[in-house]
């Protein structure tokens, strides 16, 4: 894994590739039943694969029109008679523009997440991670096989641990986080069991937020982002 003092990039080819990694991992499953939950989460298997094209639409919506507050627009929801294959089809078309986004946006752009306002990479990388995690959900949920790209992993993983690391930096154990293989150790700081990180104990539980931004704004005295506005 790379030195975390290093830049780690993440580009608008890699939310292509895991569109492209989970719709060969679900393909198998077109046929299944889509109601049932999905692994571990309330939602079931259908409401899980919406989700999968509303995150990076909305995501892509976000960056590109470079807004700063929460809108209460649904993006990327897939239609009522949409069939299963062009559901899954448009996992890829909803990364796709994702990318094309990112791709053309200044170094400046940033766009709002309940997080804290993102740039294009960051925004990128939460679309990765994403289609990775809730692809495994679905598996789980279906019984199928899954096991994403090794080298599409290491890269969300590593910026899993630097916003870890910049957050909660006393939650990592560097020379844990360097020998365990990317994709179990991904599912594992998500909070779900993987088989492969059996006896590794809880991961990291970072404090819950306690209301949920609507609005960021800069402070006219740093220049950093904060929050002016919460949810009610």
């Amino acid at each position: 894994m790379p030195d975390r003092q290093q830049s780690v990039t993440i580009r608008p080819e890699s939310v292509q590739a895991a569109a492209a990694a989970v719709v060969a991992a679900l393909q198998p499953g077109i046929d299944a039943d889509w109601s049932v939950k999905a692994g571990d989460l309330d939602w079931s298997v259908d409401r899980t694969i919406s989700h999968m094209t509303g995150a990076p639409a909305r995501y892509a919506f976000y960056l590109s029109s470079r807004s700063t507050r929460y809108v209460a627009v649904r993006t990327g929801w897939p239609q009522a008679d949409a069939t299963r294959q062009e559901r899954l089809e448009a996992i890829e078309a909803c990364a796709a523009a994702l990318a094309g986004v990112a791709a053309t946006a200044p170094p400046d752009a940033v766009g709002f997440h309940v997080s804290g306002m993102k740039n294009a990479e960051q925004i990128l990388e939460m679309g990765c991670y994403e289609l990775l995690i809730h692809t495994y959900d679905v598996t789980c949920g279906l019984g199928l096989p899954y096991e994403p790209p090794e080298d599409l992993c290491r890269l969300v993983l590593e910026h899993e641990l630097e916003i870890l690391g910049g957050r909660w930096p006393e939650l990592l154990r560097p020379d844990q986080d360097e020998q365990r293989p990317a994709w179990p150790h991904l599912v594992w700081l998500s909070g779900r069991p993987h088989p492969a990180a059996y006896g590794w104990g809880p991961p990291p539980k970072p404090d819950e937020r306690s209301e949920i931004p609507l609005e960021f704004a800069r402070d006219p005295a740093t220049g950093a982002w904060r929050a002016i506005r919460w949810a009610t």
